[in-house]
């Protein structure tokens, strides 16, 4: 019955503003701010995937959170052992060891920006040298 009723609406919202479709939508949400009957006929058909969405969005943050705080005590009563390879460095970071989590970039290990070795800077001056001498 609300799809009806806002299907009426929709039809309404298009007749008063004479075809115009971008017109038709401000009535809209101008009428839904004051008929919540409306807004749920528009919706729903959506409320079926809005409501897990939600559900899931907010448990996976929760679980989130409940991680970091678990991984910062544990952090906290441990220290964290150097790897001994390139590779072993490597695999920690695929396996999330030490890096930043999306959105939680605040409760990782900072990121610290490192110099440049002395290797790449003499490389850079090379490459700079020879772009000089081919534009002389």
């Amino acid at each position: 019955m609300a799809i009806e009723y806002a299907e009426e609406k929709v039809a309404e919202a298009l007749e008063k503003a004479q075809g115009n479709k971008a017109i038709a939508r401000q009535y809209l949400i101008e009428w839904i701010h004051r008929d919540h009957k409306l807004l749920l006929g528009l919706t729903a058909l959506h409320m079926k995937g809005i409501i897990p969405f939600w559900v899931e969005r907010v448990d996976a943050k929760q679980k989130i959170a409940e991680a970091v705080d678990k991984k910062t005590a544990d952090s906290v009563n441990k220290t964290v052992e150097k790897p001994k390879t390139f590779g072993e460095d490597m695999l920690r970071t695929f396996a999330g060891q030490g890096t930043a989590q999306f959105g939680l970039e605040s409760g990782s290990i900072p990121l610290r920006k490192k110099n440049a070795s002395q290797t790449h800077i003499d490389a850079i001056n090379l490459i700079v040298s020879k772009n000089k001498s081919k534009q002389d």
